[in-house]
């Protein structure tokens, strides 16, 4: 990665990932919706959103492990804290918020049932369902143990010295691979996130490839628009890797968009993107099932997302930002003629 690309996205801020963000949101937003109404011909759209969430979150995440100047224990610690407050908040949130409500995923969103099984329960709250081979208590949180498993390895990508492209791409074949031959056999455990390296390992790609910015900015909406429409005519699970490895590979080509309209969309439907991905079926199952009223379900999108984040997410990430910062920096030993405070630390 070239001094330039750190210095764009050293504040974290890029037009073209809140763009690649955003289009992951609303395709799962659009799936939904239309399955709401017993519509299934997006069902393709709305993986293809997850699968672009997975690469924008390893590619961001090993931005942000580049930020910190971190290295060994001291950065895998801050990593993990940092995620845990990241995730598990608004996850827990709304898993009790779901049972609390007699909800459950049906399949077309979310219905009154039966409240889970204490294993159910805590499988959805720990995020570890395809561990325990329990069903999501909200349909999007399947894709949450995923992620959580990829940080595992994320940091030691990010450490690996001797990471290349060529030996990256090695790695995404025969995890494609193994995947393919997983497939024939049932789903045990950690084979699912085996099933999905193809679609986190690009954002690596992405991160280890030099940038080139080459390409016009206007084309990158449409990169991403089609690369949405080859999945929707053929998905399938090598399709979704060839797309999201052609997706690693384009990242670092495109000129950052500067149609200032269009960042500001972008940019505020990321930051809002997850109370968006994780309520937003709380939001149809009020709005239209119970109500069936669009401005309702338009308004509540609008305002509990952000509500949502500035009174929880945000708290959260500053909480876990405090935390890894006082448990990740390296300590000194006290000298006999530094003052103390009352606790006896400097």
């Amino acid at each position: 990665m070239s001094p330039a690309t750190a210095k764009t996205l050293s504040g974290g801020a890029s037009a073209n990932l809140d763009l690649l963000r955003a289009v992951a949101v609303l395709l799962v937003l659009l799936n939904h919706l239309t399955r709401h109404y017993h519509y299934d011909h997006f069902d393709g759209v709305g993986i293809f959103g997850v699968l672009l969430f997975f690469v924008h979150t390893s590619l961001v995440l090993m931005y942000s492990m580049q930020r910190s100047s971190l290295t060994g224990v001291a950065l895998i610690k801050d990593f993990y804290i940092r995620r845990f407050f990241r995730i598990y908040p608004l996850s827990v949130l709304a898993v009790v918020t779901a049972v609390a409500l007699n909800l459950h995923a049906d399949g077309r969103g979310l219905a009154l049932a039966a409240r889970p099984g204490p294993i159910e329960f805590v499988s959805n709250l720990l995020l570890v369902q395809n561990l325990t081979n329990t069903s999501s208590i909200i349909g999007p949180l399947w894709s949450l143990p995923i992620e959580v498993q990829m940080y595992l390895f994320l940091p030691l990508l990010f450490l690996w010295r001797r990471r290349s492209v060529g030996t990256l791409l090695v790695v995404w074949a025969i995890c494609g691979a193994l995947g393919h031959f997983q497939q024939t056999v049932p789903t045990l455990g950690w084979f699912t996130l085996l099933l999905y390296a193809p679609n986190f390992l690009p954002g690596i790609i992405a991160f280890t490839l030099p940038e080139k910015r080459v390409l016009p900015s206007y084309l990158w909406p449409a990169f991403i628009l089609i690369l949405t429409g080859l999945f929707f005519l053929y998905p399938s699970r090598r399709l979704g890797g060839i797309a999201c490895l052609s997706l690693g590979f384009g990242i670092p080509y495109f000129k950052e968009i500067t149609f200032r309209p269009l960042n500001f969309v972008a940019n505020r439907i990321a930051i809002y993107s997850y109370g968006i991905y994780l309520g937003h079926s709380f939001f149809i199952w009020w709005a239209l099932t119970e109500r069936n009223n669009w401005p309702l379900l338009w308004a509540m999108l609008l305002i509990i997302p952000v509500a949502l984040y500035e009174g929880f997410e945000r708290p959260a990430i500053d909480a876990g930002r405090r935390i890894a910062k006082r448990m990740s920096r390296p300590r000194r030993p006290v000298l006999a003629t530094e003052p103390q405070n009352a606790e006896g630390v400097s």
